[in-house]
């Protein structure tokens, strides 16, 4: 593909026919961007990473549907923008949340009851990761054997920064799983998939 050459507007309209190269290009050319303008506004270089990683996989995802009326960088930096406000509203309540979910995990040896919940959830997790895509599997696999991201991309072949990007499309789908099935006890298991995968 034409690194250099090929216009924001080409590039747009090869990710909405699914061709994965041009979405690789876009992530080049505008991560830095992005990302230095989330991480001014956080002052967070994890949660900075967070938002754009989901706001390129967003785009990603919906590129069949996408509509852009403006230009591709004036879409990328609005919608930086609203996950940015978005994040701050919720923060302190799901800062609060997730520690109340997390000390229920505690717990979890001591409580015939969590631990069920955490069988249960192994059982969800196994579902639903056979229904993904083999990378995504394969990392998923990986990191919760402890592999660093680092050693997963030399394994697979992939950059270091795929293999973020991969890892957080797992989260995001086991999240929608989670909150699909259990909505009840979806900050629970949220919490005990944050643990696996960060242990």
């Amino acid at each position: 593909m034409r690194a250099i050459l090929i216009s924001d507007q080409d590039l747009l309209m090869d990710i909405q026919k699914g061709e994965s190269a041009a979405f690789d290009l876009l992530f080049d050319r505008y991560w830095d961007k992005l990302y230095k303008t989330a991480f001014a506004r956080l002052n967070s270089s994890d949660d900075a990473k967070d938002l754009v990683q989901e706001l390129l996989i967003s785009l990603w995802n919906k590129r069949e549907t996408l509509v852009i009326n403006t230009t591709l960088e004036n879409y990328l930096f609005g919608a930086l923008k609203f996950r940015v406000v978005s994040y701050f509203r919720s923060l302190k309540i799901n800062e609060q949340r997730l520690v109340e979910a997390t000390e229920r995990i505690n717990i979890l040896e001591n409580s015939v009851t969590d631990v069920k919940d955490y069988i249960e959830l192994e059982n969800i997790l196994e579902e639903a990761i056979n229904l993904m895509p083999e990378t995504l599997k394969k990392i998923y696999e990986l990191r919760c054997d402890n592999v660093p991201l680092k050693e997963i991309a030399s394994r697979l072949g992939l950059a270091d920064q795929t293999v973020k990007n991969y890892l957080s499309e797992v989260i995001r789908r086991l999240k929608q799983v989670i909150l699909e099935k259990h909505p009840e006890k979806h900050l629970t298991y949220l919490a005990i998939l944050i643990s696996i995968l960060n242990k």
